[in-house]
């Protein structure tokens, strides 16, 4: 008997679950962890983190990654153009000054498996190229310039996440602020300084819509993937005012509510995908029985 979709749809979620954790468990612990000024260990480039522009991951059997900095931004070229995960980009780009435990010639690079070599970084010019593990320590073997390196592997985890775990989940880019919503039965809109719902509810707090429009400013998705050929059902508009002249309109299609919530941006050709109970707080805002008294 073939697996319920909803128990698909749980596994995947719990996979996407662990290597959330994973991915954001190593940048928060290579973005907190304090250079240790007093190591002896060489790094393994002469690349400061901040000038560097451009990073490129190839893998066997998968789609190269495409990371460029920009103005205000970190941006993904390929394999989707995307809002990129500035605080995942700035994590990988700690691998330039991986400590190096020892350093050996390139004369034997199939010894190390750094011959035909599944991961390879490229930090604007310089090429990084992972090899095989160290057999008793949780190290690997890695080529750069004319040398083998031996760098601990956090590093190989970090830059061997797939491409998804360097988007930006959040649905609404960090600093827009929204300044209406056009939702599935109701609609948002700031009136004499205020939110105000329409149709109106009497009973509704003002406190409730301010906590709904910040629930959307913060949404953040599980996974961020490329948009499929499965229609909208619904449709979602929000407007954010820059100035009193300008104002423009994001469109989001609802794909589906359940067994999960996957709300695309065809202005970015992709899907976001939440859990089910978030599109309670996303596509939902009624007053409670306790504010009907």
């Amino acid at each position: 008997m073939a697996p319920a979709p909803a128990l698909i749809v749980k596994a995947r979620w719990l996979l996407n679950a662990a290597l959330l954790a994973l991915v954001a468990g190593l940048a928060l612990f290579a973005w907190l962890r304090p250079p240790d000024r007093s190591d002896p260990r060489p790094p393994l480039t002469a690349m400061a983190a901040p000038t560097i522009a451009r990073v490129a991951i190839e893998r066997k059997d998968r789609e190269p990654i495409v990371l460029e900095r920009g103005e205000d931004r970190w941006r993904m070229r390929s394999p989707v153009k995307a809002r990129a995960n500035g605080f995942a980009v700035e994590s990988l780009l700690q691998l330039a000054s991986a400590p190096v435990e020892l350093t050996l010639p390139a004369a034997e690079p199939g010894r190390y498996g750094l011959d035909r070599p599944d991961l390879v970084v490229r930090l604007d010019q310089e090429e990084i190229a992972f090899g095989t593990m160290h057999p008793l320590k949780d190290q690997y073997y890695v080529r750069h310039g004319n040398a083998i390196h031996l760098v601990p592997g956090r590093y190989y985890a970090q830059a061997a996440s797939p491409y998804s775990a360097y988007i930006d989940a959040r649905i609404i880019e960090e600093g827009r602020q929204p300044a209406a919503f056009k939702l599935p039965g109701f609609s948002l809109a700031i009136k004499d300084g205020g939110w105000r719902r329409s149709p109106d509810e009497k009973a509704l707090s003002s406190d409730r819509i301010n906590a709904f429009v910040e629930e959307w400013r913060h949404a953040r998705a599980l996974s961020v993937e490329r948009a499929t050929a499965r229609p909208a059902r619904e449709r979602i508009e929000i407007t954010f005012r820059e100035d009193a002249a300008k104002a423009e309109t994001l469109t989001l299609g609802v794909v589906t509510r359940a067994p999960e919530l996957v709300l695309r941006r065809e202005d970015e050709g992709l899907e976001y995908h939440f859990p089910e109970e978030t599109a309670k707080r996303l596509l939902e805002l009624t007053a409670t029985a306790d504010e009907r008294g």
